[in-house]
């Protein structure tokens, strides 16, 4: 179950709406994660953090909160074999290395882009993280820095994202 969470770094508050969303959102001004794979570095960051989810669970944002269905788990990763090679997938490590690419579905695409430049222009540094936890995703976390909004979209409809990533994201 997959976790998709964007912070708008050193903002005080968010104006979101849910019911101006399909996705589900959770709004906080607390940077705790729903999973733990960057709580360290979210420990010394400052500001707000939605935490995206399944449009289902819009009316129970209390049980668990992930983002597989707004997931396009049809796109498919051209290098996934040379990735995978060495790479253990079983039991003993919970199936991590399976997964290492993804793309939004395009209905959810729009909510995505605009909870992401609502971040931006909250934030008083225009910097956002966007994060990704997967666990069937890559053992090695990564942190990518990309130049602006725009990039990130060109990249997410290009390659795809990754799982298990921050990418931080300045506009200028």
């Amino acid at each position: 179950m997959p976790t998709i969470e964007i912070i708008s770094l050193d903002s005080a508050r968010l104006d979101l709406n849910q019911v101006d969303f399909s996705a589900a959102i959770i709004v906080e001004n607390k940077l705790i994660s729903h999973r733990g794979l960057f709580y360290d570095l979210l420990l010394t960051q400052n500001g707000i953090i939605i935490h995206i989810g399944n449009p289902d669970m819009k009316q129970d944002i209390e049980a668990g909160f992930y983002a597989g269905k707004i997931i396009d788990w049809q796109f498919e990763d051209t290098d996934l074999e040379e990735k995978i090679k060495g790479l253990k997938s079983n039991e003993d490590n919970c199936y991590i290395n399976q997964d290492f690419i993804f793309r939004f579905k395009v209905e959810y695409q729009g909510d995505i882009r605009r909870i992401m430049q609502s971040a931006i222009d909250s934030s008083p540094t225009n910097t956002i993280y966007f994060l990704t936890d997967y666990q069937f995703g890559p053992e090695k976390a990564t942190i990518q820095t990309v130049d602006s909004l725009k990039m990130f979209w060109e990249q997410h409809d290009r390659d795809g994202l990754a799982w298990n990533s921050l990418y931080k994201i300045k506009e200028k």
